[in-house]
């Protein structure tokens, strides 16, 4: 079966486009366009998650603490266009790692493959 990825990005162009993209490699994919729509339907299975940092409401670094503290720990990376130091010691505490915009295919894909790798050991 193939791995269930979830897009969470507020830009529709970039959240359509990076969904079709990890369609052709063979991910199975769902979207959701802010932190608090992906909490309203998290009971499904997920198998990675794909975070934009700057989300309306809450953020994606803000989405995974939440996860952390309930023992949630799927794997996850998280994008962003505007990176300070804030945000890497956070991402770096929660155990997440963090690509700037734009991610061109072969890394995000890369990326992905090596973060979900590194959770199954």
């Amino acid at each position: 079966m193939d791995a269930i990825v979830i897009v969470v990005e507020d830009d529709d162009a970039v959240r359509d486009s990076t969904c079709s993209l990890l369609q052709c490699y063979n991910y199975a994919v769902r979207s959701h366009a802010s932190a608090e729509d992906f909490l309203d339907h998290s009971s499904d299975k997920v198998d990675f998650l794909l975070l934009d940092h700057y989300l309306p409401g809450m953020s994606g670094l803000d989405l995974l603490e939440k996860l952390r503290a309930s023992g949630d720990l799927t794997p996850a990376l998280v994008i962003t266009a505007r990176c300070d130091p804030t945000i890497l010691a956070r991402a770096e505490r929660i155990g997440v790692k963090v690509l700037l915009k734009p991610v061109f295919e072969a890394r995000l894909i890369s990326s992905i493959e090596t973060t979900r790798q590194s959770h199954r050991t």
